[in-house]
């Protein structure tokens, strides 16, 4: 007669599950040490513009600075180096940038989405295709083409010819046609019907419900305007015209202290205040994107 009060073994190769709480505490670790893991070289670069030169180039380095300082912020801001032109230049290239892209993806987009006529396969084809060319091959006929037009005599001309690498996003209109496909047609037909035009069809209804796309590619497409840094860089002949990317650069290779070194306290305040601003753009909007990237992964 067995035992009844003996204990079960398990048997070989049995699966042990943790407790939910502990699945999620480990995610949740997890998650922590890569956000710490990220943050790291902005702290980096943050402390580094809290340090005198003599500091930053010590070794071991300072992880912590012992005595912190404003002196390179101070220099940066009420020096001679023109950072809040800088500034205006990065704010208004981004937006200009951002409203071309926005506005010509919303419209190409949605008539891909919605629309069929002959060769729209192939033509998608080929636009998705010049995602994969280097945008360094366009940059000899570009610079031709805009001093053809004339953009860089002027203060106006030079942002909008920063802003023109960019205006025809192929990945925005991709985008935009991936949300657009999940409109219902009946909407669109219901709208013709009762005598809607193509452009009332397209701001009554498509901007409205495409409105977290566009959200989305409005960050993507102002985080890739500020960061530009080599066709901006071109066009910018006089240090007026630079944008942060640049001017920061420009501090990057300008000897200091009457020596052949470069001021790294300088260089890292510099770099702060540019992200700094890239920071704040995406913490005021960061609603929108999280709802443009989750828009559709749920099915009703």
């Amino acid at each position: 007669m067995k035992n009844q009060g003996a204990p079960m073994r398990h048997p070989r190769g049995a699966v042990v599950t943790l407790p939910r709480w502990a699945g999620d505490l480990t995610v949740k670790l997890l998650l922590v040490f890569l956000t710490l893991l990220f943050l790291l070289p902005l702290y980096w670069m943050f402390s580094g513009s809290m340090k005198l030169q003599s500091i930053t180039m010590s070794v071991p380095p300072e992880f912590f600075p012992e005595k912190p300082t404003l002196a390179n912020w101070t220099k940066l801001l009420n020096g001679s180096w023109p950072i809040w032109a800088w500034l205006r230049n990065s704010v208004l290239v981004s937006l200009l940038t951002c409203f071309f892209v926005v506005t010509i993806s919303s419209m190409a987009g949605f008539a891909f989405g919605t629309k069929k006529f002959a060769g729209a396969g192939i033509l998608f084809f080929l636009l998705l295709a010049t995602m994969f060319l280097p945008p360094q091959v366009m940059f000899i006929p570009l610079f031709l083409w805009v001093r053809t037009l004339h953009l860089t005599d002027s203060q106006l001309g030079v942002y909008f010819a920063m802003a023109l690498p960019m205006i025809a996003s192929p990945f925005g209109i991709f985008l935009v046609k991936q949300f657009a496909s999940g409109i219902p047609k009946s909407i669109i037909e219901a709208a013709t019907i009762d005598g809607a035009s193509e452009r009332q069809a397209f701001m009554k209804i498509g901007l409205p419900l495409l409105k977290p796309a566009l959200a989305t590619l409005a960050i993507f497409t102002f985080n890739a305007s500020w960061n530009n840094f080599m066709w901006q860089s071109i066009l910018s002949n006089e240090r007026v015209n630079f944008t942060i990317p640049v001017g920061v650069s420009y501090i990057a290779r300008t000897p200091a202290f009457g020596k052949s070194v470069n001021d790294i306290g300088l260089m890292m305040a510099g770099g702060s205040f540019g992200a700094l601003f890239m920071v704040l753009f995406f913490v005021l909007f960061q609603g929108y994107f999280v709802k443009g990237i989750t828009s559709g992964s749920v099915k009703e």
